[in-house]
């Protein structure tokens, strides 16, 4: 019986084979496997540390330095992945690398960066300055505290919901002037301290919501540093002075809270937080990147194999035993 003529015999020899069947293809190393999974990583986390933590506020030169590094490692693989690819056809792994240390490096600048300027910059930048204690914003001046991150005031002191108002550019940038409970009116007359808040209070009337604004224990308040507020906020007291006819010509603003320690803390906690889920993040992402690279890498390898081969389009079957012109027959297929 002549066995191309058997359709199960045909099938079998006709079929082919996937990248996870067994044939000829090139062995998967997993010492780079490895490598490509924990070096774009690392990077990214080194990058991440440089540009979000202490060394960017006491010496952003130096943590600068140490990003740019990262850039004469990245010149170094694509100088290896060029290498490869002009002396070896194949595709290898430096350029993986190459594409996947750039990526985690600009993520992880861009990621710390933003990290930074949102938690880190103000928890530092407080904590180098003072705390002032005991201040009476009747009669206390504040151009005696201009160095002072956290203030404290006497027990007792409120914000005064009567001449609370806002200024509006995109956000409501919210104003109201700290009091005491002694005396409305300040006695030097100018309402220095004032407790500042972003879309908290009302457009049409006097309202304050910002902060601990509902509590009747707070009396302390943490500077606010956000220059790009800052101006909003003089405005928002310009305007209050001349609606109120108060006087006010160098206001300190304030976040309204029960605990600036608590609340300062909470910046660092955040800060961390932010490290830790995206550095897991990005560590889930190179894994997925290296699985795939590996997974194409097998497919571009695999040549051509026994499953691959058109057997009846052989010459060298035709030449064999098991085929000749005049075998017609079963008998036939045995003759010589």
């Amino acid at each position: 019986m002549d066995p191309m003529r058997s359709p199960l015999l045909k099938d079998a020899l006709r079929k082919k084979g996937t990248i996870f069947s067994p044939g000829h293809r090139i062995r998967m190393n997993i010492v780079p496997i490895v490598l490509n999974i924990f070096i774009p990583w690392v990077v990214f986390i080194y990058c991440f540390g440089l540009t979000s933590f202490q060394l960017m506020y006491t010496s952003p030169m130096m943590a600068w330095l140490g990003v740019s590094l990262v850039f004469f490692l990245w010149l170094a693989i694509v100088l290896a992945a060029y290498c490869s690819r002009r002396f070896d056809p194949d595709p290898s792994w430096f350029t993986v690398t190459s594409l996947m240390v750039l990526a985690c490096a600009i993520i992880g600048i861009v990621a710390g960066l933003d990290n930074f300027w949102t938690f880190e910059f103000g928890y530092y930048t407080i904590k180098d300055m003072k705390v002032a204690k005991k201040l009476d914003p009747s009669v206390s001046a504040g151009e005696d505290v201009m160095d002072a991150g956290i203030f404290e005031f006497t027990a007792g002191t409120q914000l005064d919901a009567e001449k609370t108002w806002h200024f509006k550019k995109g956000s409501i940038y919210c104003v109201a002037p700290i009091i005491s409970n002694t005396s409305r009116i300040p006695l030097r007359q100018t309402y220095d301290f004032w407790a500042v808040g972003k879309d908290c209070c009302s457009q049409g009337a006097s309202d304050f919501r910002c902060g601990s604004w509902g509590s009747a224990s707070a009396h302390k308040g943490i500077r606010s540093l956000d220059t790009k507020d800052l101006k909003y906020y003089h405005l928002a007291v310009q305007q209050a002075a001349s609606l109120y006819d108060i006087m006010a010509p160098h206001p300190l603003f304030l976040d309204w809270s029960m605990d600036p320690d608590l609340e300062i803390a909470s910046w660092a906690q955040q800060s961390f937080k932010n490290y830790a889920v995206t550095a897991s993040t990005v560590f889930v992402l190179c894994t997925f990147v290296v699985a795939t690279a590996s997974a194409r890498f097998s497919f571009l390898g695999r040549a051509r194999s026994a499953y691959d081969t058109e057997i009846m389009n052989d010459p060298s079957w035709k030449e064999g035993q098991f085929y000749s012109e005049g075998a017609r027959s079963p008998a036939g297929m045995y003759t010589a």
